[in-house]
């Protein structure tokens, strides 16, 4: 009797602990979505605001960068409206010179790397407050500074975008240079129908690197900003943290799929409304700026797509960050709550 009164006493005070595991574990399932609104209702204001400042400190930049593209550009302006000009007068038709095109495009490829910066700079910034934010209560651990956590954006950038650019480049090799009786670089629609493995496996065969590398490497500005971690140790964590458990990798492609379908379906909402500012701008340049009707197109251009990624980043940046920050604690609770029992199962 002893004996089963102890074994029941044991099982009826197992039956509570297996009644909470089971909670936690259902609990788990909403924790990151429940911890990301909880922060957001918390601290919602704050992290808006920050946002906001960002915001405005980056469009001033993007501006200042976008008249110097101009200023560089200009002499190319210049010979397009004077090339127009003269193809008036002769009644004839006219399309701008192809060189001059090119290097419009090179003038705005020697700009995207400072664009590419500012986006970084207000990344950091909202993820390390995103982060702190986001901190447990009492907390002691290490926390990632900004510079440390722009120093992951940059490293990831770099290795991310580095598959998708050499399969391109790759792309461009086979199509303006092989199989030809001359070795200059020639636009792509003028290149002869060629193996489509050799025209559209290298590009296809980077997207796909980029988007896999891209994935597993989403939460390593979390990773840094939580656990003060540099660059390279950050990319890491995230690696083993998306891909270490079979479900890990679910989670995160939840989170980021939603991230991803919403950031984009604001963009496209925001740019059509965003229209009426290209003939703003285009008037705005030919009244304030030089007299120059295709500068003033491309300024004109530009505007909705500047406006629209602003008003997106502002919009998203703020939840986004707030969510993979609870992502990345859930699933390094997850780790560690496990590793105990994985060691003591041989035991």
């Amino acid at each position: 009797m002893t004996n089963g009164q102890a074994s029941g006493g044991g099982a009826h005070r197992t039956a509570p602990d297996e009644e909470r595991q089971a909670e936690e574990a259902h609990g788990s399932q909403r924790g990151v979505a429940r911890t990301a609104f909880a922060v957001l209702r918390r601290d919602g204001g704050r992290l808006y605001g920050r946002a906001a400042f960002v915001t405005g400190l980056v469009a001033l930049g993007g501006l200042v960068l976008t008249v110097v593209g101009f200023v560089a550009a200009w002499h190319e302006f210049d010979e397009i409206r004077l090339g127009a000009i003269h193809a008036h007068v002769n009644e004839d038709s006219y399309a701008p010179d192809g060189r001059s095109v090119q290097t419009m495009w090179l003038i705005l490829l020697a700009c995207l790397p400072f664009l590419i910066l500012l986006l970084h700079l207000a990344c950091a910034t909202l993820q390390t407050a995103s982060a702190r934010a986001a901190a447990e209560p009492g907390g002691s651990g290490p926390r990632g500074r900004f510079r440390t956590v722009l120093g992951v954006y940059a490293v990831r950038g770099v290795f991310v975008w580095a598959p998708l650019v050499l399969g391109i480049l790759v792309q461009l090799y086979f199509t303006t240079t092989t199989f030809r009786d001359y070795t200059v670089l020639v636009p792509l629609w003028q290149y002869p129908n060629l193996n489509p493995l050799l025209e559209y496996g290298p590009p296809l065969l980077g997207l796909a690197l980029t988007l896999l590398l891209r994935f597993g490497w989403a939460l390593a500005p979390a990773a840094s900003a939580n656990e003060g971690l540099g660059p390279l140790a950050a990319l890491r964590r995230s690696w083993s943290l998306t891909w270490g458990r079979a479900t890990s990798w679910f989670r995160a492609l939840a989170v980021a799929l939603p991230l991803g379908g919403l950031t984009v379906g604001l963009y496209l909402l925001l740019e059509a409304a965003a229209r009426p500012t290209r003939s703003w701008a285009a008037s705005l340049f030919l009244e304030w700026g030089p007299d120059n009707t295709y500068g003033a197109y491309v300024a004109g251009v530009l505007a909705p797509i500047a406006t629209a990624l602003l008003l997106t980043g502002a919009l998203v940046l703020p939840p986004a960050h707030t969510v993979l920050v609870a992502l990345h604690q859930r699933l390094s609770r997850t780790g560690e709550r496990q590793s105990p029992d994985t060691a003591a199962d041989p035991a």
